[in-house]
């Protein structure tokens, strides 16, 4: 009777993809599979069903967020919740997509995502690995609220910066672009000639602007007055 019961227990942790057990003399240990909040608190890289990177910040508070920027907000990206399930990270957002982290039977961290409508105990609707964003990138990565310059689409934007060195924006036709960080300010050239550079300053983040055509430097960045300067607010 003791071995049928416990028998069970496996097959219906096994079921939910959450839970690790040892596998074909893979030796994971209960505690290297629990997961606590402190594990899942900071900023993961993932990947979504094109093989494109993305990251998810989770917060001790219980939030959600991520700069995936392929949905219909585009690169205003994700906001939802955070919590843990049977050893699981589960991240739910407002758009209906699901995100869930767990220890694999090998010991390493991996990643399911559900679709909006797809059931959470069905198959996934893509898989991967999830790891943590290098501690370098993690205090840039995210979503930003930054004011227009010259652009057609209103008085503020947003701005997806991602680990992969890959930025997105919301304003303008040509919306990608690609970042580095030189001199502690981060620096983004835009695949359309703008150029942005986001300076930390006292508490605040300012955000220099300059169009297409500004003159550059020996190292390709802009070398005269900015076409403006404003405030960046960080989103998530």
């Amino acid at each position: 009777m003791m071995v049928t019961i416990i028998g069970a227990a496996l097959i219906a942790l096994m079921s939910n993809g959450c839970a690790t057990a040892a596998k074909s003399g893979v030796n994971v240990s209960l505690d290297q599979a629990s997961l606590t909040s402190i594990d899942a608190v900071g900023s993961w890289t993932l990947t979504d069903d094109e093989n494109t990177t993305f990251d998810v910040v989770l917060a001790e508070s219980g939030v959600a967020s991520s700069n995936w920027s392929k949905g219909p907000t585009g690169a205003q990206g994700e906001i939802g919740t955070w919590s843990l399930r049977d050893d699981c990270i589960v991240a739910e957002y407002e758009d209906g997509w699901c995100d869930t982290i767990f220890r694999n039977e090998q010991g390493k961290m991996s990643k399911r995502s559900y679709a909006p409508g797809v059931a959470r105990t069905g198959a996934p609707s893509n898989t991967g690995q999830a790891v943590r964003t290098p501690a370098a990138y993690a205090s840039w990565v995210g979503v930003y609220e930054t004011p227009m310059a010259q652009s057609r689409v209103g008085r503020q934007f947003y701005v997806a910066i991602q680990s992969s060195h890959v930025a997105w924006k919301t304003a303008d036709e040509v919306r990608v672009g690609s970042w580095w960080i030189e001199g502690g300010w981060l620096r983004v050239r835009w695949a359309d000639g703008w150029f942005d550079e986001f300076r930390p300053l006292a508490g605040k983040i300012e955000v220099r602007s300059w169009k297409p055509g500004s003159p550059l430097d020996g190292k390709g960045n802009p070398a005269g007055e900015p076409t403006n300067i404003g405030v960046s607010r960080r989103m998530h």
